[in-house]
């Protein structure tokens, strides 16, 4: 890394963590991109962040730290979506592969989260979040999911347990968030949840389907083109004063002036569907102030089932190259693997 691309004097915490532990974590990720286990950490001044990801594949993602849990979009049912024309079929039946949600939380996803932050209402970031809060794993563990009012109520209208009314907490750009709640025993947080007003992908047509909002819980939605988008959300979570891992995660889209002076230390970037957004790489990372670590999402096929071993190479990775072409010497960009966690 470039000596004039160093923190600034009055960051030492977080960025020196951010120094020392992105050279292994980088070549974690090369380890398991070529199929094997990667080597742990080497020991560096200032230690590791202790700050782990996890990609759940298309938008969905983990982040672990310290014994707490928060997935972003979690959804493992990738069911086929197209018609015989290759386009998204918006009467397709939607469906719930409960075969594969049981795997991932059997093998993968043993501790249930402390929070599920939703970014818009399409099927393929929001169908499986009343699953998994039914699942019989995570039934009786509080979970509180985040999510705009088009986002909460079709969450409802799939079933989520009444049981879980309070912890389904309306959010629409602008909130500061810590955990745990304030109290003497606790007076600063172990993170905060920072939430943006954000966009989602402009396609080849100038825009996106199914779109809409909703101010009430439909009827049960059956095919997939009743899961509309409902407005689109980023997060930002600051863990104490280590890291920042800003989520603009489930769009190829943002709106620069909600995110501007934000410096997240690590981006993870919707990479697909941009084609209708002008320099849409160069525009988030130069708004973001070039952050050091960036991680492209929601750039696979969609749709080969997370326990097939072919999943890894279903990846859009002439993004990667891009990403780090635009980023140039300034920071890193990773190729992370489905489901193999890694530290930053």
């Amino acid at each position: 890394m470039c000596a004039s691309c160093d923190a600034p004097a009055n960051e030492p915490n977080r960025r020196s963590v951010l120094r020392t532990t992105m050279a292994a974590g980088v070549a974690g990720i090369a380890a398991l991109t070529a199929g094997c286990a990667p080597a742990a950490p080497a020991a560096a001044p200032g230690g590791p962040s202790g700050v782990h990801l996890r990609w759940l594949g298309l938008a969905g993602w983990e982040i672990t730290f310290d014994g707490h849990h928060l997935l972003v979009d979690p959804y493992f049912t990738r069911q086929q979506y197209a018609g015989p024309d290759g386009k998204m079929d918006a009467d397709r039946p939607l469906e719930v592969n409960a075969r594969i949600i049981d795997w991932v939380l059997d093998e993968h996803l043993r501790t249930a989260p402390e929070f599920i932050l939703t970014t818009h209402g399409h099927w393929d970031h929001l169908a499986d979040i009343a699953p998994l809060l039914n699942h019989p794993r995570w039934r009786d563990q509080r979970i509180r999911v985040l999510g705009g009012e088009t986002h909460l109520n079709l969450i409802r209208a799939m079933d989520a347990p009444p049981s879980r009314e309070a912890d389904l907490v309306l959010v629409t750009g602008g909130e500061n968030l810590r955990y745990p709640l304030r109290s003497p025993e606790q007076p600063r947080p172990a993170y905060t949840i920072e939430v943006f007003r954000s966009l989602h992908s402009q396609l080849g047509g100038y825009g996106f389907a199914p779109a809409g909002t909703l101010t009430a819980p439909p009827k049960t939605p059956t095919t997939l083109g009743e899961l509309v988008e409902g407005g689109t959300l980023g997060y930002q979570v600051t863990v104490g004063d280590r890291l920042r891992v800003m989520f603009l995660s489930g769009t190829a889209n943002f709106a620069e002036r909600e995110v501007a002076g934000a410096t997240p230390d690590v981006l993870v970037l919707g990479a697909s569907g941009n084609a209708a957004v002008h320099d849409y790489f160069e525009r988030v990372l130069a708004t973001l102030g070039w952050p050091r670590v960036v991680i492209p999402s929601h750039h696979d096929d969609m749709v080969t089932q997370l326990d097939r071993p072919e999943v890894h190479d279903t990846v859009n990775r002439e993004i990667v190259a891009t990403l780090q072409e635009v980023l140039g010497d300034r920071g890193r960009v990773l190729d992370p693997r489905h489901l193999q966690h890694f530290e930053l």
